[in-house]
């Protein structure tokens, strides 16, 4: 066994969800923390025995507690299905339903709702990303299970973006209903 430190070279602190998928699925998840700052795996990178490993960002701040999720009433031969997750994956992150990944042993409708859920995040939970042809819903209960997460996106500038014009999109049709309940020209 050699003697002393090892010299290493990192590629990559944080997974990189916009990394191509092309050259393998590997590609985006090769980072010590996930795209939140918190760890990965139990590393100790400084040889000490004061320090305990890799550390947590603190003071994220994270979307609500809802998920984008299969409709349980959903018809598993619809048309719309496989167009609807393959859009899904194609525009967000599927990598972790592959074979021997951490979400490789969910059942159809498992896999179904983490490409749902996976787009409605990469959206900032905008209503309009779980839509799927009618086939999806918005729910408040984890679906996470065992090794599997359904992880909620980070509060970005877009996401705060998308809050405040969804607001004022509804001011605004509230005010123009008004006008038009009241026969006021606008």
């Amino acid at each position: 066994m050699r003697q002393g430190p090892i010299d290493a070279y990192l590629f990559s602190l944080v997974d990189e969800d916009d990394k191509s998928i092309q050259p393998g699925n590997f590609e985006r998840h090769w980072g010590l923390f996930y795209f939140d700052g918190q760890p990965k795996y139990p590393v100790n990178l400084i040889r000490s025995s004061q320090h305990n490993g890799l550390v947590g960002a603190s003071g994220v701040d994270y979307l609500s507690k809802k998920w984008c999720v299969l409709k349980p009433s959903a018809n598993l031969n619809d048309d719309q299905l496989a167009p609807s997750v393959t859009y899904a994956c194609e525009n967000a992150d599927c990598t972790s339903l592959g074979y021997g990944t951490t979400c490789g042993n969910l059942d159809v409708q498992g896999n179904i709702s983490y490409a749902f859920n996976s787009y409605f995040q990469r959206n900032d939970q905008m209503d309009s990303a779980c839509k799927f042809s009618g086939l999806a819903m918005v729910t408040d209960k984890d679906p996470s299970g065992g090794s599997c997460k359904f992880r909620i996106m980070i509060q970005t500038n877009s996401a705060r973006l998308n809050e405040s014009v969804g607001y004022l999109r509804t001011v605004l049709f509230g005010f123009v209903t008004l006008l038009l309940l009241c026969n006021l020209p606008f």
